[in-house]
């Protein structure tokens, strides 16, 4: 069992529910865990991260974003489980490893018991939800601090407050495409001071976030004038500031990724474009460092529908007995999208269905009309001996022919049957690349 989900056990986290009664714990506890928590997952991190390094990045190796791993700006916990359903799915269907990064800030910048409670919940629902992929080391949990040495930290240093100065200046270019509301804590439904903000979805997951905020004596202008809900539209500097709370965000994510992502060999996953968007910047579209995934990503939401009700350890199960069968797939999947990739540097999630209907689902009918065919000859076959045994008792071969007959013909009838679908069963798997997809869609379906 991994170290960090035996240690939420230890303390009585063990299902996905149980992350919500962190807040109940006393504050000494909450404090003390967080602090084991984060240790523990970073001890480990230390550790994979000095191991010796790849010389070229895993095709198939992730980091996952905010909005994948549920961290991004709606907290609710459906919607956060969603999120990591999907990515589990995800992980378990293609990848050789995906680097989660927690929501655990190190123990001296945690200003209150409230605060380390809120990264404890969500840290530990993400483990625990994805507590089989975590066990299988397909989901690698991390927190976001890299394990620099030395020679490099100075560099780290420099790329972080670049990177950040770039996502200043986006909150200011990118002003006019959001709308920030500010509304009265006597209005407000929380009693809080409320920040509404709405923008594009590439930006803001649902298209708006509401910010809870501590104002300080000079945030409200005289010159505000309020509607009956008690709101008012919030511009300049102000506006400037809380925008850049979102995409400082992103900066996080990106000088993360540069420094330990990257070190890893690993590529960035996202499902959002903004996400990424410093990153290309940066990087200036790299097909290695940026977030060029998105094809695959959008080639996941046509398979994931057909395997929503397969649970994770049944997937993963399938995974390890049809290990040949699930490599070819992978490869295929990615043959298909470099070729693609080729032609063109972005794809869309239009052309990306038509791929899937053009060289994917033509292959899966062909597997199931083969199987079904195979079924019926067999059948026929069967009942073909059955009929034999009936003819030799209708013809009054009785005593030894009968038992001759159950233990002989019969048996041999169907274990030449079972025989020809295994060698057939073989053959279709060595001669479609698509088989692990199959061997998934039947499991569902049985």
């Amino acid at each position: 069992m991994d170290e960090a989900i035996e240690l939420l056990e230890s303390n009585g986290l063990v299902r996905d529910e149980d992350s919500l009664r962190v807040t109940e714990f006393s504050k000494k506890k909450i404090l003390r865990l967080h602090e084991q928590l984060y240790s523990t997952v970073f001890d480990r991190q230390v550790e994979d991260y000095f191991k010796d390094e790849q010389r070229e990045i895993d095709p198939f190796s992730f980091v996952a974003s905010k909005s994948l791993r549920g961290e991004s700006d709606c907290g609710a916990y459906f919607c956060r489980l969603e999120k990591l359903d999907v990515l589990g799915r995800y992980a378990a269907l293609y990848a050789t490893r995906i680097i989660l990064p927690l929501p655990l800030q190190h123990p001296s910048k945690v200003d209150s018991e409230t605060s380390a409670a809120q990264q404890l919940s969500h840290a530990s629902l993400a483990l625990l939800r994805l507590r089989p992929l975590v066990d299988a080391g397909l989901v690698f949990p991390v927190v976001l601090r890299s394990p620099e040495c030395e020679h490099t930290i100075g560099w780290v240093k420099r790329m972080i407050e670049c990177v950040h100065d770039i996502a200043y200046e986006a909150s200011k270019d990118f002003q006019s495409d959001f709308r920030v509301r500010f509304q009265l804590p006597e209005k407000s439904p929380t009693g809080i001071p409320s920040v509404y903000v709405e923008g594009p979805e590439d930006f803001l997951e649902h298209g708006g976030v509401v910010v809870l905020f501590d104002e300080d004596k000079e945030w409200r202008l005289k010159s505000w004038r309020y509607d009956n809900r008690g709101m008012v539209d919030v511009r300049g500097a102000r506006k400037i500031a809380i925008l850049h709370q979102i995409f400082s965000g992103i900066a996080d994510d990106t000088t993360f990724y540069l420094s330990y992502g990257r070190r890893c060999n690993a590529r960035y996953l996202g499902s959002r474009k903004g996400e990424a968007f410093l990153l290309d910047l940066i990087t200036k579209r790299d097909d290695e460092l940026s977030a060029s995934s998105e094809a695959l990503n959008a080639f996941m939401t046509h398979t994931l529908p057909l395997l929503g009700d397969l649970p994770l350890g049944k997937l993963l199960k399938i995974r390890r007995e049809e290990r040949d069968s699930f490599v070819r797939y992978r490869l295929a999947v990615g043959r298909i999208l470099n070729e693609v990739a080729k032609k063109k540097k972005s794809i869309s999630k239009r052309e990306v269905r038509e791929l899937f209907r053009e060289q994917i689902e033509p292959e899966l009918a062909k597997m199931r009309s083969e199987l079904s065919q195979e079924r019926k000859r067999q059948v026929r076959r069967i009942v073909g001996g059955i009929g034999a045994m009936a003819a030799s008792v209708a013809l009054g071969a009785f005593g030894k022919i009968l038992p001759l007959a159950a233990g002989g013909i019969g048996a041999a009838l169907l274990g030449k049957a079972a025989q020809s679908t295994c060698e057939h069963g073989a053959s279709l798997e060595e001669r479609n690349d698509f088989y692990f997809l199959l061997r998934l869609t039947q499991e569902v379906e049985n």
